[in-house]
């Protein structure tokens, strides 16, 4: 392969009319600094249908666009991986042909993570914004054009929040991403059922330069989930709901915890593993992110760093990563990223090894004056600088920065039911003789819970406004209690491709992986996306301890379902303790790992992997809002726990 080197140097003095400037939608502050808000998605179905109506018909617009033109759906997609071309005019920096690398300009286990996609969706915004004004401009002229113009005036792209509980009647996995279908009122101003740019993208055509995509991927002219060698070409889109809404619960705490205790932003927002890393802080923003991607993708586009962003469900998966980011940052707008080593393998900009900081180029994306690239430092505090915000980061709303902050955490703890005894009793049966009913098609995480009540001989000294409800009130003396966490560290190549770690609270059928993603007593997973799925690649000739990652898989929810479970005769844990605890997690505690193919894995073949339980005290207050680490004694891990077992760890 021949390709020209630029310095980076080089290529930014070298401005020209083509440096597409990165801009965000165009935006007039309110007088009280107010932007327009992007939306969660079901929100803006149900309340705004104009703009979602316009959002339809725009997207498909936007997928329409000649794929040559660098601001077309196609274009901008293959910035985040394939086809491994410069975009934009941005030619490579990077050793990344000769050493094997990654073709992509993303940025993943690596420092830059969240800053380096909020220029991205930034860029996809802009354009599809202006696909949207576009087909707002083609309604007949009078009241109804008058009435979309006006709706696509404010419009911004919304999130799909993933971990939000769906309305009683709703799927997890929204029916407006699975189905091929989709109605719509036209720009004629008629009803009609139309392709449904939310379901998959039409390549048009697959390869609009020869090579673009690899043999694999040349097999499909349009994104796919799921693809099933018995129904060659075809999602199977219905796989999705059932493992979203499997992990739900895990995927609320998981951001609920990530959002309230983590104040580093390191360890907050990417996965790589630090030797300075706390007991704490094993989870993080991408770590999360990951878990969606294997999910929703299931070995298609989506499952892939390479092809994820040709998927139309990865725009909205992304703008909740940036929401997380926002609102995380709005917390600890004093904590920001250190100087650290660009991750193995060198990217199409980056170069292993290379030190990315504050002040890192954010290539390829060229800031408003087209003159140089957006740097972490300049994009981070203000998501107005694009022209947005979000329904929690409204901060124009608040007289002083405490009230706001406040309103954050309330309305975090609120969404991600973060007080887990207000959870369990929400979901109260009116009949004690449902209590956990026993069936197979049931997530654990999802099992309604009933709260009863049971003698203890500790005093709790709660009061009558405790956050926690009476019968539940012996688990939390003082409205305090012990949060426990199932921490995973791994090697990204320990596999040479991507794997996951999946953890079981109780008994599950340990001889049927293809099961595993259903089981009831599946607790959650931890999901290692890597950049090349080549098992024979050059990955295993690099030593696997240069590119450690780590997850989190939250357990309080589940042992608490495991308390008031008193119906199975195997749940015999009586309160939430370290003493209790700590012997059921190793008597029931378990964990596989698989393939992204469905594939099990022989835990034993997995380099440096280390599987520990840590806890920590929380208190609640009057608002349900927990506070961490209230004892002052940090993150303790609990060795015993997973002593033992393949990647538990024991007493050095």
């Amino acid at each position: 392969m021949v390709r020209v080197l630029f310095t980076l140097a080089v290529a930014v003095a070298t401005v020209s009319a083509q440096n597409i400037a990165i801009t965000g939608v165009p935006t007039q502050k309110g007088p009280n600094g107010a932007v327009p808000l992007r939306r969660e998605i079901r929100d803006l179905q149900s309340n705004f249908p104009d703009q979602f109506n316009l959002f339809i018909l725009g997207l498909q617009h936007f997928q329409d666009m000649d794929q040559q033109d660098p601001q077309s759906y196609y274009q901008i997609a293959g910035i985040h991986g394939m086809p491994y071309k410069a975009w934009n005019g941005v030619a490579s920096t990077s050793d990344w042909v000769e050493t094997e690398g990654f073709g992509g300009y993303c940025t993943h286990s690596s420092i830059l993570f969240a800053p380096w996609h909020r220029p991205y969706i930034a860029l996809w915004e802009q354009s599809l914004y202006a696909s949207v004004q576009e087909v707002a401009s083609q309604f007949p002229a009078g009241e109804l054009r008058a009435k979309y113009v006006a709706a696509a005036k404010d419009f911004r792209a919304p999130y799909w929040d993933w971990a939000i509980p769906p309305p009683s009647d709703a799927e997890a996995f929204p029916t407006f991403f699975s189905s091929p279908q989709i109605s719509v009122i036209d720009t004629d101003g008629n009803t009609k059922t139309v392709s449904n740019p939310l379901h998959r993208y039409t390549f048009h055509p697959l390869n609009p330069s020869p090579g673009d995509f690899d043999e694999y991927w040349s097999r499909w002219n349009y994104t796919i989930r799921y693809p099933s060698d018995a129904e060659f070409g075809q999602s199977r889109d219905q796989f999705i709901s059932p493992r979203v809404a499997e992990q739900q619960a895990t995927l609320r705490s998981d951001v609920g915890l990530l959002l309230l205790s983590y104040k580093n932003f390191d360890a907050f927002t990417y996965n790589g593993f630090n030797p300075d890393t706390s007991p704490g802080e094993y989870g993080s923003l991408e770590n999360v992110h990951n878990v969606i991607h294997d999910l929703v993708g299931g070995r298609g586009h989506m499952s892939y760093l390479a092809t994820s962003a040709f998927d139309p469900v990865f725009w909205m998966h992304h703008i909740n990563v940036d929401r997380l980011w926002a609102i995380w940052q709005d917390l600890n707008p004093d904590s920001f990223m250190s100087p650290r080593e660009a991750p193995w393998p060198s990217t199409f900009s980056t170069s292993w090894k290379q030190i990315d900081d504050r002040n890192s180029p954010l290539v390829p994306f060229w800031d408003s004056t087209s003159t140089k690239f957006w740097t972490s430092d300049e994009i981070k505090n203000s998501t107005a600088l694009f022209g947005y915000a979000y329904p929690e980061t409204q901060s124009w709303l608040y007289n002083d920065l405490a009230a706001y902050q406040d309103s954050i955490r309330t309305t975090v703890s609120n969404i991600y039911q973060m007080n887990v005894f207000q959870s369990a009793a929400a979901s109260a049966s009116a009949s004690a003789s449902a209590l956990f009913k026993r069936d197979s098609s049931t997530s654990r995480r999802q099992r309604r819970s009933y709260p009863v009540p049971r003698a203890s001989s500790t005093a709790t000294n709660n009061t009558s406004d405790s956050p926690i409800p009476p019968p539940l009130q012996y688990l939390a003396p003082n409205n305090t209690y012990t949060e426990y966490v199932l921490n995973v560290r791994t090697s990204k190549l320990a596999l040479g491709q991507s794997f996951r770690i999946l953890a079981f609270l109780g008994p599950y059928d340990t001889s049927s992986p293809a099961k595993w993603d259903l089981e009831h007593n599946l607790v959650g997973r931890v999901s290692i996306m890597t950049r090349t799925e080549d098992p024979e690649s050059n990955n295993n000739n690099i030593d696997p301890s240069i590119s450690m990652v780590s997850g989190t898989i939250p357990l309080t929810s589940a042992l608490l379902q495991d308390i008031l479970d008193t119906e199975n005769p195997g749940a015999d844990l009586e309160n939430l303790t370290p003493e209790k605890v700590v012997p059921y997690l190793k008597k029931h505690l378990d964990w596989k790992a698989t393939l992204f193919t469905g594939e099990e894995v022989d835990l034993t073949e997995i380099q440096r992997l280390e599987v520990s339980v840590a806890s920590t005290s929380v208190y609640l207050t009057r608002e349900g809002v927990p506070l961490f680490d209230v004892h002052g004694e940090g993150w303790i891990v609990r060795k015993e726990a997973t002593a033992g077992r393949p990647g538990g760890i024991a007493d050095e």
